[in-house]
């Protein structure tokens, strides 16, 4: 009996071999194997939020040199004492997933005197990720407005209202470091915002639109600018252009795994707040629809297809290396390890964080 249609979709686009095809048709999930001079060696899945056998992947792993404990301690008091959570489950939720974690292995090359304000502006994007959920379209777009203005300046912030006030200072000291890396951070913030809050998340149906979407929405441009600020890695204009086919790449990858471990919260939530922000919006809901495929074996596709990514990742440094036109300037080579370094690092936080435990 031949596959089911959704298989052949799917294999269109991610590229998946015909053994593969042969497991999803029969909902049953092959073992991946990595390879020694010994032999083929079992790669068992022994994180706490695995939703399916993680192939073994292909990415480097850094941890900054301060540690995690060190920054929690440097983070954490600031929003326990001023963010304004609507309750102490609230509170506590946001102190138990972890974010020093996933800074310290995401942003590993972190200046020491910038840990502070840069790991602030990932709190913060998370925290208005959430508010986001609980809102229709006209509140987000009101929400987005008003965030835009502070985020760039352009108005003084509401001291009554804590992400005004915290997401004002904590760029205005930022700039007062680095003004041009600053502004690149708050310019990539203000685009993830609009891609949260964009009418067209509801609208796409298929991977390939999903795709280009979910780079912006993920968090591309701010995330990228976070990067090269805490790093202090001024590019030039050839190495941004340069670098661009490769932040595509990572955030495709970002995108993905996001997707993969945040499936079971997303379903959850979307099953308890009937916002706008709180519909589905992920790959593996979109596999699944095209495919009739379970969730979890269209969770296992991806992961192999990260994979994949991963490997597309390193062949496309290597090719800058070996182009022998003296394209891969040592900003340049910095900037695309940390690129690699936060694949990996946030790989690895979603892995283990309470946000997406089942």
């Amino acid at each position: 009996m031949p596959p089911p249609r959704g298989i052949y979709i799917l294999r269109q686009f991610l590229g998946v071999s015909r053994v593969r095809e042969r497991a999803l048709t029969h909902q049953s999930l092959l073992p991946i194997y990595s390879h020694s001079s010994k032999g083929p060696l079992r790669q068992h899945s022994t994180v706490p939020n695995a939703p399916c056998e993680i192939p073994p992947g292909h990415l480097e792993a850094k941890t900054h040199v301060m540690g995690w404990e060190k920054i929690q301690t440097q983070v954490e008091p600031y929003f326990k004492t001023n963010w304004n959570f609507v309750s102490e489950k609230e509170r506590k939720g946001l102190l138990s997933i972890g974010l020093p974690h996933a800074f310290c292995k995401s942003f590993p090359s972190t200046l020491n005197n910038r840990v502070g304000v840069t790991c602030k502006m990932l709190y913060l994007s998370l925290l208005i990720d959430d508010q986001l959920e609980k809102m229709s379209f006209a509140q987000m777009l009101s929400y987005r407005h008003r965030t835009m203005e502070v985020t760039l300046g352009s108005v003084k912030p509401d001291i009554s209202i804590s992400r005004e006030w915290m997401l004002y200072d904590t760029l205005q000291i930022m700039r007062g470091m680095d003004k041009k890396l600053a502004n690149r951070v708050a310019r990539g913030f203000c685009q993830l915002l609009k891609a949260m809050t964009s009418p067209e998340r509801n609208s796409i149906t298929n991977l390939e639109s999903y795709f280009q979407f979910r780079e912006v929405d993920v968090g591309r441009t701010f995330f990228t600018a976070l990067i090269r600020f805490g790093a202090n890695l001024h590019l030039n204009d050839t190495e941004l252009m340069k670098s661009k086919p490769f932040e595509s790449i990572a955030f495709r990858h970002f995108s993905i795994i996001n997707d993969i471990y945040s499936w079971e919260r997303e379903s959850r939530v979307s099953q308890t707040i009937s916002t706008d922000g709180a519909k589905p919006f992920s790959s593996v809901y979109i596999v699944a629809k095209d495919t009739r495929q379970p969730f979890s074996v269209c969770q296992r596709l991806l992961y192999d297809y990260c994979r994949g990514i991963e490997l597309d990742f390193k062949q496309a440094v290597d090719g800058l290396r070996e182009d022998g036109s003296n394209v891969l300037t040592p900003q340049l080579e910095s900037y695309l390890q940390n690129l690699d370094f936060f694949m990996s690092g946030m790989e690895a936080w979603s892995q283990w964080t309470p946000r997406y435990k089942k």
